[in-house]
């Protein structure tokens, strides 16, 4: 249960942040704080939540894994989405092929780095232009709108005053993927794999397969995400997600994901991802520039990291002090 919750420790320090985020919402959306307000935020966490997860999971997955493309495919299924129902296909099956899509794109990362050996960093760089420059080529830069009515209710629908892609769909995945990594050889090939895949190896594990499968669960819920997104705003855009790739990557390092795989957190990743949430939709809500949203996010990256090295750092130096005591 640890893989799920987590050290005291790290809950300790995204609660102080989870304090000060809150306390500062306070002054400068003081409505964020309201049921409403709990329930409009929580529209935008689950998409930025589901992206959150696939990048947790790429991290773990260890060989200095990381996904840059996250908003790239979150907004190239969508559009996919799109394309198809504008030329009359069913709405449903059109869905599943988006869904389908996110995972072929993740497939295709996975191969160019658990393959070709390209650094994951530099796969991900490149399939994010090309995955957004392929977006815009589908659309010609245009937005793709309207959608069947039906399709409202994934992105708009209210389940007892509760946002209907929180309930079916965030909740059941969050608790789906907590048994994978808990309780599945999955989520145990995944840790060792991330924490040393040499001797994962040895123990006659697949590196290449357990990797693979991360990067395509993560373009699974890209995809996921992107369609809840499409039909939030009945609309399938070209540019959606510019902004998912900075904050699904703070969300899963401030949630307590170490950048060097193999350690990693599903509660961590929830908290922070109602950290993050809750500081864009305050900034949202007093109308202060993006700009400094973007910062301001930066800046608890920074934090999370500088946290994370120096957690390090002190496991480090307590090593060396006990095997010092043994010496004398």
């Amino acid at each position: 249960m640890r893989r799920i919750i987590g050290s005291w420790g790290d809950q300790v320090w995204l609660t102080v942040i989870m304090v000060v985020v809150v306390f500062m919402s306070m002054f400068i959306a003081p409505s964020a704080l309201s049921i409403a307000g709990l329930s409009s935020m929580s529209v935008y966490g689950v998409e930025i939540g589901l992206v959150a997860f696939g990048e947790m999971m790429v991290i773990l997955s260890g060989d200095g894994g990381i996904d840059l493309s996250v908003g790239a495919m979150f907004a190239l299924s969508q559009v996919i989405l799109g394309v198809l129902v504008l030329h009359g296909f069913n709405l449903w099956l059109s869905i599943l092929a988006a869904i389908g899509a996110g995972m072929m794109l993740g497939l295709i990362n996975g191969i160019l780095i658990t393959r070709t050996k390209i650094p994951a960093i530099i796969a991900t760089l490149g399939t994010m232009y090309a995955y957004g420059g392929l977006a815009l080529v589908l659309t010609h830069g245009v937005d793709i709108s309207p959608f069947p009515s039906s399709f409202d209710l994934i992105g708009q629908g209210i389940i007892a005053g509760w946002p209907v892609q929180l309930v079916l769909i965030y909740v059941p995945i969050a608790l789906i993927l907590a048994m994978v990594l808990d309780r599945t050889a999955f989520g145990w090939k995944l840790y060792l794999v991330g924490t040393n895949a040499l001797a994962a190896a040895l123990a006659g594990i697949s590196v290449t397969r357990t990797r693979m499968a991360a990067y395509v669960t993560t373009g699974l819920l890209c995809a996921m995400s992107g369609v809840i997104d499409a039909s939030r705003l009945v609309t399938a855009r070209p540019d959606a997600g510019s902004t998912m790739n900075l904050a699904a990557i703070t969300i899963a390092v401030l949630g307590g994901t170490k950048l060097q795989g193999g350690e990693g957190r599903l509660g961590g990743t929830i908290l922070a991802t109602l950290v993050i949430t809750w500081l864009s939709y305050s900034f949202g809500l007093a109308n202060i520039n993006s700009v400094y949203e973007g910062g301001t996010i930066g800046i608890v990256l920074l934090l999370a990291i500088a946290a994370q090295q120096g957690t390090r750092l002190s496991a480090v130096v307590q090593r060396v002090l006990q095997r010092g005591q043994q010496n004398v």
